[in-house]
């Protein structure tokens, strides 16, 4: 009776789910035995698609909404030197996006796999090049026919109501009349973002405070919440 009751046990305990302090040690587990390897590897495959980190014209941290955190404004071109954009962005290290691959990849499987890792850096280099606009012109090619400028406030396409190519400072919260679908650097959705987060308003404007809130508190921490929740159900 005493052995099928530890067998009972074992059993028990082998199908229940990891618990956060159990995670969390995962985690700090992979960041110690993983983070150079992974560091390397969006170093070779994210860093040069960053095609916006041209010209250095300032750095600030008094962009509303952003105080405290470095902020940089480049110029760059694209479309051989045809089109000229700025935008302020707010890019992680290739250290910091490695950390937050690693901690993805554990917090949704438990484990690291070489496979989600691949998956996650190619998806951030085809989403973003792990570029992060704070605010600014985003030049893209979509579909292949040429570069269009789109606006970008918080991560997110936005709409005004009068439109810009050059004046920055008209990409502000009482000019914008609508507010794009998807979030840097992963291109994380309203309803991604819900489905782990229930409870948080993400309607509207208040999608842009949602994503700039969660980007800051992903830049001082080995977590990012947009890419968990744009990964859930995405890893093998």
């Amino acid at each position: 009776m005493r052995q099928i009751a530890l067998m009972f046990i074992v059993f028990l305990f082998a199908g229940a789910p990891i618990c956060k302090g159990q995670n969390n040690d995962l985690s700090n587990k992979f960041l110690n035995d993983s983070l150079e390897v992974i560091q390397q590897r969006i170093e070779k495959l994210i860093i040069p698609a960053r095609y916006m980190a041209g010209k250095v014209i300032s750095e600030t941290d008094t962009i509303k909404g952003w105080e405290t955190i470095k902020v940089t404004l480049y110029e760059y071109t694209v479309d051989q030197g045809k089109k000229t954009g700025r935008v302020y962005m707010a890019n992680a290290d290739a250290r910091k996006l490695a950390s937050w691959v690693i901690t993805t990849c554990v917090t949704l499987t438990n484990t690291l796999e070489k496979g989600n890792t691949d998956f996650l850096i190619k998806s951030i280099r085809y989403a973003s090049g792990g570029q992060f606009p704070v605010k600014g012109i985003v030049y893209e090619n979509m579909d292949g026919k040429g570069y269009f400028p789109y606006l970008f406030k918080d991560g997110v396409t936005v709409f005004l109501t009068e439109a810009t190519a050059y004046d920055l400072n008209l990409i502000n919260d009482n000019n914008i009349v609508r507010v794009g679908k998807y979030a840097r650097i992963i291109s994380t959705t309203r309803g991604e973002y819900n489905s782990l987060f229930p409870n948080v308003n993400t309607a509207d404007k208040e999608w842009l405070k949602v994503v700039r809130d969660e980007y800051k508190l992903a830049l001082k921490s080995d977590k990012n919440n947009l890419m968990i929740a744009w990964s859930k159900g995405k890893l093998k």
